[in-house]
């Protein structure tokens, strides 16, 4: 196991050691932790999927324990166990008087959890009728009790579980499809103990530990309870070890105790309806079921016998040469497997990730069949390779699958593949880290990714690391460094760069993006304009290639929306979220409709423009990016309000986001995010508030060398000192700042802070 990958578990473990109740080290269930480690850290709702019996209420008690609120209550409401007229009455309470029987006024779940956690289980029990008025808590954090004309707030996290596809009910129309992304802005699918078998028996002791008679279980009493089914999962495990503890006669149990207290469906195979073994089967994903259904029943005679060939013959009832046949013809697999990684890897080229997915999982499936070696070691570090880079550009750049597809990779590569090749692997851990604003992590994994390169001197391998680091550079607002790092990296001119790298992007869109944003922050608008504009040819150079073209629209996009171009920005904006919806890009559809509710404020449309933003970040970016965008998405938001003449709500976002991003040290647009914060208390008539503001955003922009912020932030102050009749000390801003800058370059905002001297001058 690669270093990486152990710190990369370490929060998880750690955090199942804090509770009594969470037991388990193997890594499908350690990834899952570390996936509720962070997002227990935030205020989202969460939505826990997984079978009946496998712990969704322990997983939402350990999302109640490691978030801010942990000391609030944690109120847990069984949707499926409630009448269904008390449903609402039990949710949201009830004035006295409200129905027959109301004798006094009665607090419901919202209100008695505070600033808790509130666990909606069986949220797919929920009546249709009942789930607008749940989606309306979620939106707007206030309800209404029966029979009460009081709104009261909502403080808490909502937390839901269910056993049920939610999604198949939202196509059936049995469960509303906006419920169901406001739930699921976070989702933990929770394997059921079929997933995690290596868990068995510290799970066993762990119960066995809960019971007044203490059990010891011998090697044989073990393995066996590995083998079973346990369609019941956890729940089902556990009452076996306390029948065991009771009923038992000698607390030492052997194999033969076990069979006598297994459930008679888990003796035997026969007693399972063929229709149902069928419809398992059937099921698997991604390979050739009749060679699959073969293949696992070799597999399990061949453990049967202890790897006796003669004995697997009598079990399936075969001759030995049948056997002996079928297993010559097991160890050819990785031709089947390199086919499948070569036409992947074509695909990749093209963006096909969703084609290439099912191949990259075939390859997969054949390498890794029990008790059958890898033909060839090299081959499953790519497929695993592939398989994280499919993931990442389907589900996010938080997709936990990737994180593990890339530490899989690492840990079969160790040995077998180039140190330059496991370098780049490093890459998909960076991303995650970066998208969850983990940035001085993000930055140390860039440092380590450039250091390796050197000592490699793999040109590709450089190149992706100072791409690394100076995307990590432009977030933590040094624009100046990211400039710098990309020359040193050789990313500048951009036509120096070759190829689309290891990650299967273009690193020339994504080198063209950074060097545009960042010279646009430090007041080279000349440059950010050419990049602008070399972007969109850049775009139109990669239609072919959907996430390349999708990088190429974004970086176009962006800028536009930073040069206040609107009516180059919107038919952009549309495009990039148009061919992202088409692709399942989903990040970058998010990033669309982001930058499409900025032109729809410009447009004074500001409902839509809400709903976009709002949609674009939380249904879309932040469910598969993270937190990055942050700053940028509630800069936008909070000019939205401010136009929408929402002044204290958009001062109350600034505060709570500046209080975020300082912790996060995202600092790229800490400046813009105060001068809202200054306009908006300008609004309320709080002149010296809104005065200190600008004042500090004018320091902190300086202190970035972000200029854009600078400029703004003078241009509103000069404009308050000049309402509060102090046209000199406005005056002499705005001479200062605009001394150095060169006047003849096109950005509206450093012509506006032009016009207002020329105004005052007269």
């Amino acid at each position: 196991m690669g270093q990486f990958e152990i710190s990369s578990l370490q929060k998880a473990a750690s955090a199942a050691a804090l509770s009594p109740h969470v037991v388990g080290q193997s890594q499908a269930f350690l990834s899952l932790l570390q996936k509720l480690h962070r997002i227990a850290a935030t205020d989202r709702s969460v939505l826990i999927c997984g079978p009946t019996g496998a712990g969704k209420e322990v997983m939402a008690q350990l999302v109640h324990h490691h978030s801010p609120h942990s000391s609030a209550p944690f109120l847990d409401v069984n949707c499926g166990a409630l009448p269904e007229h008390l449903v609402e009455a039990e949710l949201f309470g009830y004035a006295r008087g409200a129905f027959t029987g109301a004798v006094s006024t009665h607090a419901g779940y919202f209100e008695r959890v505070g600033t808790g956690t509130l666990f909606l289980d069986e949220i797919g029990e929920l009546p249709i009728a009942l789930q607008p008025k749940l989606l309306r808590v979620l939106e707007s954090k206030v309800f209404r009790p029966l029979g009460s004309t009081e709104l009261k707030h909502f403080h808490g996290r909502v937390v839901a579980a269910t056993h049920r596809d939610l999604e198949a009910l939202v196509r059936e129309g049995r469960f509303r499809e906006d419920l169901y992304y406001r739930l699921a802005v976070f989702v933990l699918q929770l394997p059921g103990l079929d997933q995690r078998r290596e868990d068995i028996p510290a799970l066993i002791e762990h119960f066995s530990k809960l019971n007044p008679r203490r059990l010891r279980f011998t090697p044989e009493a073990i393995k066996l309870i590995q083998q079973q089914p346990w369609p019941g999962h956890i729940r089902q495990l556990r009452n076996l070890v306390d029948r065991l503890a009771i009923l038992a006669d000698d607390p030492d149990i052997t194999a033969d105790v076990v069979e006598g207290f297994l459930a008679p469906s888990q003796h035997t195979v026969s007693s399972v309806p063929a229709d149902a073994l069928a419809d398992s089967l059937l099921a698997l994903e991604g390979m050739d079921k009749l060679a699959l259904a073969e293949w696992l029943l070799l597999d399990r005679a061949m453990h049967l016998s202890g790897g006796n060939k003669s004995g697997a013959a009598r079990i399936l009832g075969v001759s030995r040469k049948a056997v002996e046949r079928r297993l010559l013809v097991r160890n050819t697999k990785g031709l089947d497997s390199q086919q499948c990684l070569d036409e992947a890897q074509a695909l990749i080229q093209k963006a096909s990730f969703r084609q290439a997915l099912p191949l990259v999982k075939r390859g997969l499936a054949q390498l890794n069949l029990p008790a059958v070696q890898p033909a060839n070691p090299r081959m499953l570090f790519d497929l695993y390779r592939m398989l994280g880079v499919c993931l990442r550009s389907l589900d996010g750049w938080l997709s936990a699958g990737a994180l593990q597809a890339y530490e899989a990779a690492f840990k079969a590569g160790n040995g077998v593949v180039d140190d330059s090749e496991l370098t780049t692997l490093l890459f998909g851990i960076w991303t995650t880290q970066l998208m969850t604003m983990e940035l001085s992590k993000a930055r140390g994994t860039a440092q380590e990714m450039l250091q390796r390169a050197q000592l490699n001197d793999e040109t590709g391998v450089s190149v992706e690391a100072h791409i690394a680091m100076a995307n990590t550079l432009f977030w933590l607002g040094d624009s100046v460094e990211t400039l710098a790092c990309m020359e040193r990296g050789g990313l500048l001119p951009v036509e120096q760069i070759r190829g689309s790298g290891s990650q299967g992007f273009d690193l020339v869109g994504l080198a063209l993006m950074f060097e545009g944003l960042a010279a646009f922050q430090i007041g080279d608008f000349s440059r950010a304009q050419l990049a602008r504009e070399r972007l969109a040819q850049r775009a139109r150079d990669t239609q072919e290639h959907p996430l390349n073209c999708a990088i190429a629209l974004q970086g176009e996009a962006w800028l536009s929306c930073l040069f206040e171009d609107m009516s180059a920005l919107e038919p952009v904006a549309m495009e990039l979220e148009t061919l992202s919806q088409r692709h399942g890009l989903v990040f970058y559809r998010g990033v669309g409709q982001i930058l499409r509710g900025a032109c729809l404020t410009a447009q004074l449309r500001f409902e839509e423009a809400q709903e976009a933003i709002r949609e674009g970040y939380e249904t879309h970016m932040l469910r598969n990016g993270g937190r990055l965008f942050y700053s940028f998405q509630t800069w936008k938001m909070g000019e939205l309000l401010l136009a929408w003449g929402k002044a204290k709500e958009s001062e109350q976002l600034m505060a709570h986001a500046m209080d975020s991003c300082l912790k996060h040290q995202e600092r790229a647009y800490l400046g813009e995010l105060l001068v809202v914060q200054g306009r908006a208390r300008w609004a309320m008539g709080q002149l010296d508030e809104a005065e200190d503001s600008l004042r500090s955003a004018m320091s902190t922009a300086l202190a970035l060398g972000a200029v854009p912020a600078r400029l703004s932030a003078v241009t509103y102050l000069a404009q308050l000192l000049c309402e509060t009749a102090r046209p000199v000390q406005a005056r002499d801003c705005l001479t200062k700042i605009l001394a150095p800058l060169d006047k003849t370059q096109a950005f509206v905002g450093l012509h506006r802070a032009l016009d207002l001297l020329k105004q005052l001058q007269k």
